[in-house]
């Protein structure tokens, strides 16, 4: 099994000051160098991964040590290893624990007003044309789907979005497995070497009594597939 652990975090507002014990001086200092919305995410998803890792370790959560790679790749130092993928939407974070590598991506909101000037600028040709091939009432819908694909993909394999902007129709390992999903009226992308069918989300609250409904479902693709990745 790949993904262990599924976690949903509030990110829109930062959390409650108590949760803040169980980061680490460098975290807070790094913290402090960020705009008030990078700010936010930034610290509820540290606390949110170090208490996923700490409950699936059974250790203090201020013991799990958590390293960022120059590709923005997060590094848990377990024993046995542990990998993590973070991602962020408007209103809930994400987080996915796993044994073996995974990506992760998640949108909750419609498509941007800029999205098909990203089309032309992140896509390759195959993903270009099978977006243009789809019906025109679905195209924005289509377009946040590949986008979550392609984004968990990228980060998978250790590069972001605007960091990677080859073709992944022909992928240069062999091909990880993906699964697109659901969640509070948003769509996401799980990518990982084997990932399992009754994965469901935890909900981790942050911020007071706040709570969304975690309505949660495996998204089926969109018509035929636009790459080789083998989506289950």
């Amino acid at each position: 099994m790949s993904a262990l652990q599924l976690v949903v975090f509030p990110v829109h507002a930062q959390a409650d000051a108590a949760w803040h014990a169980v980061l680490d001086a460098q975290q807070m200092r790094h913290a402090a160098t960020l705009g008030e919305r990078q700010r936010v995410r930034y610290l509820n998803a540290r606390i949110a991964l170090r208490l996923t890792v700490a409950g699936l370790e059974q250790c203090d959560p201020q013991r799990v040590v958590i390293e960022q790679q120059a590709s923005g790749q997060l590094r848990l130092c377990t024993h046995p290893r542990l990998f993590a993928s973070v991602t962020y939407a408007q209103r809930l974070g994400l987080l996915v624990v796993g044994s073996s590598r995974l990506g992760l991506d998640y949108e909750d909101g419609a498509a941007p007003v800029f999205w098909r000037s990203a089309v032309r600028r992140y896509f390759c040709e195959s993903e270009r044309r099978w977006l243009q091939s789809r019906d025109e009432g679905t195209r924005e819908a289509d377009f946040v789907w590949l986008w979550t694909r392609r984004e968990s993909l990228l980060k998978y394999r250790g590069s972001g979005i605007r960091g990677d902007t080859r073709c992944l129709c022909c992928p240069e390992d062999a091909a990880p497995s993906q699964r697109s999903f659901n969640l509070a009226g948003g769509v996401g992308t799980l990518t990982g070497e084997v990932l399992t069918a009754d994965l469901l989300p935890s909900w981790l609250g942050l911020c007071g009594e706040w709570s969304p409904e975690l309505d949660f479902s495996w998204h089926p693709a969109p018509g035929r597939m636009p790459c080789c990745v083998r989506s289950e």
